[in-house]
Parts: C-alpha cells; structure tokens; sequence
C-alpha cells in the first residue's frame, strides 16, 4: 500500500512492527523480504513516485568534496535506482551489477582497515537471492560464465589479471514489478514525502521508540515501531544519526565518534591507451563489448587477481576497454586538454590557458571525437555495440581504458552536520574529504602491475597514463559512513548490520561497507538487506506467535 504522508493529520502517531527508512533498492530489498512473514511495515520514503525537484540532500557549501556539486539527491521512490542510465540494449535503464571479490572482503596488505568482519563464503548465498531479485539468470560473474568460441576471454593465465564481468540490471525491475508488488501488499505500508527527521530513543539509549518525519514545514507525524531499520545512502544515514542525540546528548550510535567517518567514494580515472600487439586481437574481444548475450547484457573488464591484491601493496581498479580510432599526437593532445577544460569548468576550477591553446590547435581532433561520441558512438561508459560490426580492426587500431578505482577507508574523510539548513529545518551535511597522495599512488601501483602483467602475456601494451588523470572523484557511491565492525571501538554496526549498543536499530546500504573495492555497491547492499531481512524474520516470528496467541486467547475469553 501506497499513502501520501502529506494527507495525513499533523502529530498523527503511526504503529508497525517494523519501520524502514528509505525506499531505495536496499529499503525495498528489506520490505519484499518481510512480505508474508505475519508483521507489519513501514517505509518512510522523503520524495513521492515522481522526481521531487527540492533540493534536499544537497551537501553544504561547507563541504571540500568537489564531487558533490551536482550530486544526485534522488527524493523519489526507487531512490538512485531512477538515475540507471545504461542502455544496455534495451534503452537506457541498466546499471552495472558486480560481487566483491573475495580478496576486497579479507585482509590486504596496505589497506587493512577496508577488511569486512564477514567473508564472502557469508555472502555468497545472498549474492544468488540479490541475483534472483534483479530477475537475473543464475550465471556468475567470471570469464568462463560468459565466454563463448567467437568471443573467448582474453588468454591471462600465469599473469597477475584477470576477467571479470558485469552483469546489468534493469530499473523497471524495481520501479514497476517490485513496486507493484509492495503496492499488493496487505502488511506493508509505504508512506511518500514523510522525511525521517530525528530518532528518538529510551532514556538509556538501548532502543530506539519513534521517529519523527517531516510531510511539509512545520507538519511532523511519529512512527513508532519495535525495530527500525535504517536504509537511506552514505550521506542520509549519518545526517539522521548525528541529527539524533540520546538522552546523554551524544549522537546515537556516535559514542566513539565514528558516525560520519571513513567516507568512500569511487574516483573514474582515465588510464591511458592498451594497443593490441596484433591489430587483429581487435575482432576476437567481443566478449569487453557491452552487448547481449541469451537476452542477458554483459560486459567483460580486466581487474587484478586476488593473489596479486593479498601480496602487493596496491588497490583493486577495474579496467574497462573502449576501442577507438588512431589519432595524431596533436588530436590526442587536444582532445585531452578539451576534456581538462570541460571538468575544470563542472568543478568551478579556473582554466589554464596552456590547455586551452592546446584544444585549439587541435581543434579538429576535438570535433571529430566528439561527432563519434555523439553521432556515431563506438562505446562508452552508457552503450556499447562495437563488436557487432564486421571486423572493427578494419576501424579500430587501440583502447581507451577507464578505471573505477578503489579509494581506501580514512578517518579523517567525513560527513558531519553543517550549519545550513533545508526547507524542512533538517541540517545539511558538510563533507570534509580529500584523495591521499599514498592512495593516490596506490592506484598508480595497481596500472603498473596490470601494464606490466599485459606485457607478459604477449598480448600488447598498456601506455598508463601520467600523471593519474581523474575524470570525476565521485560516481556517487556514498560508502563507509556508518562501517561495520565486530568492536565498537571500530565500528558503528556490528557484522549483522545492528548499531552497537542499541537492541533494535539495524543499518542496510552502503554505509556500512567498511571498504569498497571498486565494484557499485548496489548488488552488495541488495544482498546485505536481503541477509538482514532474513534475520529479521527469524527474531520477528517468535514475537508473531506471541500475538497470535494472545488473539487466540482473548477470542476465547469472549466466548
């Protein structure tokens, strides 16, 4: 069931066994876990079933994070979900699906805070049921999932890379059959426009009894409910906790400082040019296209092995390939300096002038890139279909190369309350974030492992760039901001997702990665809710029964 939060009247005390906040892919991973198990739920979404064009959610201008200018601050049901843009053949509605490996989940040398108190033999049963609630077909995620004789993967043994996949899930999944589905639901209640503005817990801060929302300025209605489950982004969920003092003044969850802290995002770097040893490798890489497969989209990229991440003191980055045409040094120049220009301008940075003599003596070069980008894409991050010409070597001559780089957990990148508020009175974040320069050479470390592994397999050569070229410091995966850890010391949710010290308070979505990788978080924080749904029902039954007896009884005495 749908309901308009706004319609409702003010001070209105609103009753559930549980309630959920947000209705993004991990808050409706929750509540279609919860159907048919006897409860009822409530799902506090701030925005309606259409785009709300508030801007809520917006960062302070407080904040040093450059990538937050333009963020997306979804205020819709579905959440980001609404933003897949992918056309992965069917329109553009997908978004790249990807596990963690094991080797992000375990200790490393160099980042050992990004360890997971859980492994991925934990996870791996709700990777599937994540797989299964995307609809997708029960393939995996390695190269021979998908290779096929007239598009093998790329031969990698007795180096230190391999091929991966990706899969793509499609939005409508979510915004028509998952929402329908929730709209069916007899149990189940979603409340649109009610944004949870404080949590309210007991005088000794064990358990949380209401929280209080927000339908419009000055029109608040109370939730109340035995268990509250936290499922907003990495920037909400830290906003409602540090917006939420217990009875002492402190922060809920926040007795160690950690709520806000270890923010992580995924820098997109442009990482230089591979060039096949054989031009005709070319027309045998089909398989890192973005193309169709029994009806399926997938697309290949090149990562580390998880040996080489266990032994080196490097990061994870993905390598994705994107074949383009020979161009002149000046083209090439040009066109590198026309994209400088372009981010310096979206970032409100000032414009060096030797970059811009550089577009304009190659200025040609510039405009046919992008008529190709334009008018007759090859590929690029949002479409691929490259492999379906005849022999595109004839072309085709290199690779761009894109990395979605994996930026370790640190203390000091954090979110916290700032000054500035929203129409609603709700205070805005402040992001205080910077890329450490090891970190920085880290992912520098990992180009050279893959250039130097490519080198021995014989298949051709990765010219890396230098220095690291960053196209954007965010994809706005919001990450770490509430981390999870077996000790509170370290930690503001334990492995299971419950806030340390208080009974009845979970956190599902990204903010409780304590590290990233390089994968988008989605199909992970899909799996964690579905895990954590499946917990809630074994703890929630008992209590069911309870009240199912105590119906029973109570019919007795009437009669």
């Amino acid at each position: 069931m749908f309901a308009d939060a706004r319609t409702l009247p003010p001070h209105l005390t609103v009753r559930s066994q549980v309630c959920i906040v947000g209705a993004g892919p991990a808050g409706m991973a929750l509540a279609t876990s919860l159907l048919r198990a006897g409860v009822k739920v409530s799902v506090l979404e701030s925005g309606g079933l259409e785009d709300d064009a508030s801007d809520r959610g917006q960062p302070s201008d407080e904040s040093n994070f450059a990538g937050h200018r333009g963020l997306w601050t979804t205020r819709q049901f579905g959440g980001n979900a609404n933003r897949w843009m992918v056309d992965a053949g069917a329109g553009p509605h997908a978004l790249r699906l990807l596990p963690l490996e094991a080797s992000v989940l375990g200790a490393r040398a160099g980042v050992a805070a990004a360890a997971w108190p859980i492994t991925h033999a934990d996870l791996a049963p709700h990777y599937l049921r994540a797989q299964a609630w995307f609809e997708l077909p029960e393939r995996g995620y390695e190269a021979q999932d998908w290779a096929m004789p007239d598009a093998p993967a790329l031969p990698l043994d007795h180096t230190g890379l391999r091929t991966g996949i990706y899969q793509f899930a499609d939005k409508r999944v979510l915004l028509q059959r998952h929402r329908q589905t929730l709209a069916n639901a007899r149990d189940i209640a979603i409340y649109e426009h009610a944004t949870a503005m404080r949590l309210e817990s007991t005088p000794d801060g064990a358990r949380i009894v209401r929280v209080h929302a927000a339908t419009a300025p000055g029109r608040h209605v109370v939730f109340e409910a035995d268990t509250f489950i936290l499922a907003q982004g990495g920037l909400a969920t830290p906003q409602l906790l540090l917006a939420s003092p217990d009875a002492s003044g402190q922060a809920i969850g926040n007795r160690h400082d950690l709520v806000g802290r270890y923010f992580m995002d995924h820098p997109l770097l442009f990482g230089g040019t591979f060039v096949p040893a054989q031009r005709a490798l070319i027309d045998r890489m089909a398989l890192y296209d973005l193309r169709c497969v029994d009806g399926q989209a997938a697309m290949a990229h090149l990562r580390l092995s998880d040996e080489v991440l266990r032994r080196e003191d490097c990061v994870s980055i993905s390598a994705l390939l994107f074949p383009r045409r020979a161009m002149s040094p000046r083209r090439q120049a040009a066109f590198a300096a026309a994209q400088r220009l372009r981010n310096a301008r979206r970032e409100g940075r000032s414009l060096k002038p030797r970059d811009l003599f550089t577009a304009l003596a190659g200025l040609d070069g510039v405009a046919q890139q992008y008529y190709d980008r334009l008018y007759a894409p090859i590929s690029h991050l949002g479409v691929g279909g490259w492999s379906n010409k005849p022999e595109p070597s004839r072309q085709l001559d290199h690779f761009e190369v894109l990395h979605q780089a994996e930026q370790p957990p640190r203390h000091d990148n954090r979110v916290r309350l700032g000054e500035a508020r929203d129409d609603l009175g709700q205070r805005r974040v402040r992001i205080d974030w910077r890329w450490h320069e090891e970190d920085m050479a880290r992912v520098q470390r990992s180009q050279q492992i893959m250039a130097r592994e490519l080198q021995r397999s014989g298949l051709g050569r990765f010219h890396v760039q230098q220095p690291l070229e960053i196209k954007t410091t965010s994809t706005t995966h919001f990450m770490g901001t509430t981390r999870m850890h077996d000790d509170p010391r370290h930690g503001v949710v334990d492995r299971n997702g419950r806030v340390h010290g208080v009974r009845n308070l979970y956190v599902a979505g990204s903010s409780v990665f304590p590290g990233a990788g390089y994968a988008n978080p989605t199909l992970t924080l899909v799996a964690l809710a579905l895990r954590l749904g499946e917990q809630l029902r074994r703890q929630l039954r008992p209590s069911v029964l309870q009240h199912s007896q105590a119906r029973v009884e109570a019919t007795a005495e009437r009669d």
